[in-house]
């Protein structure tokens, strides 16, 4: 089975695009379609462009909603990605679509959709990944959001509401009159909240962790009572962070990602305090402290919070 991924991205392409691409075309059974009012740069094989600016897809999307909908600006984007499909003109070559952002690096995709393609309607359950089967009624899921604001509402509010997540089309799915899959563990999410990098608070963090990317995966690795371990995500999300990108990295074997930019890797380097220079750990500030504590009284109190996880992969 073949998916197409969507993305759409206005203004001047991010830093670590070169290396967005360079993990799209280490899944090169899945196809990436990029929207944007930027030049496009020279593609891997699986990726391809399309010229827009946010005026035309205003004027698109107003025609498929039947409606003026408010898209001035990039942010609102997020409230649009369930019907980003009818940007790819092809699209009937494919038995699933999804959207992504740029702000992630892609792990090994195809093991994973080899198990859970043609099982589910909606595979994920995050705005920064989504797969959806392609046929007319997933297509058209997004006309029945109605709480906790109906899609009319929220497509012509300018506000961004989450459309694409957890308070809209999620909502579609929870009923379980459709098949899902989703399991947010399986995912680097890195809590922009912090300096250091640590996955959200509802999954464990190790004190002296890191991560890095390496023959098309994505891992952490950690030090946690005397022994160390690797553990494979899908992706990496790195919202919110202005990661510097070095030169060398667009060929190096093995990527280190990390506060301080992303930097070539070195295998060999996996003691405790080299993870530890890579991801330091100080003392959290104030905001952080609030949030950690915060996190340790829900779990004292055994209402920690945690996503559901939906159906179960074959």
């Amino acid at each position: 089975m073949k998916a197409l991924v969507i993305t759409v991205y206005m203004g001047p392409l991010p830093a670590n695009f070169a290396l967005w691409l360079r993990s799209a075309a280490a899944n090169p059974g899945v196809d990436f379609l990029v929207v944007s009012d930027r030049e496009a740069p020279p593609l891997p094989a699986n990726v391809s462009f399309r010229h827009e600016t946010l005026d035309s897809l205003r004027e698109h999307w107003s025609g498929v909603a039947g409606m003026p909908v408010a898209l001035h600006s990039p942010y609102k984007l997020n409230d649009f990605k369930p019907i980003y499909w009818t940007l790819a003109s092809h699209l009937n070559r494919y038995d699933y679509w999804g959207f992504c952002d740029l702000d992630v690096m892609f792990g090994k995709l195809e093991p994973f959709l080899d198990r859970a393609l043609g099982h589910f309607d909606m595979i994920l359950s995050e705005g920064h990944l989504r797969f959806l089967r392609n046929d007319e009624q997933t297509r058209q899921a997004w006309r029945e959001i109605v709480a906790p604001r109906r899609w009319q509402d929220i497509l012509a509010d300018p506000a961004n509401f989450g459309m694409d997540e957890h308070h809209g089309i999620n909502r579609v799915f929870a009923d379980g009159k459709r098949s899902w899959f989703a399991d947010p563990g399986m995912v680097a999410d890195i809590d922009p909240g912090f300096r250091q990098f640590r996955l959200l608070p509802q999954f464990r963090n190790a004190r002296c962790q890191a991560f890095f990317w390496s023959d098309g995966g994505i891992w952490r690795e950690s030090w946690s009572g005397g022994q160390y371990r690797c553990d494979e995500y899908l992706y990496i999300h790195l919202q919110k962070r202005r990661l510097d990108v070095t030169d060398d990295c667009l060929d190096a074997a093995a990527i280190d990602i990390g506060p301080r930019g992303f930097r070539p890797r070195d295998a060999s380097r996996t003691a405790k305090d080299d993870l530890s220079a890579r991801n330091p750990w100080s003392m959290p500030r104030p905001d952080e402290l609030r949030i950690l504590l915060r996190e340790a009284r829900r779990r004292l109190t055994g209402r920690a919070s945690t996503f559901a996880a939906q159906g179960k992969l074959p």
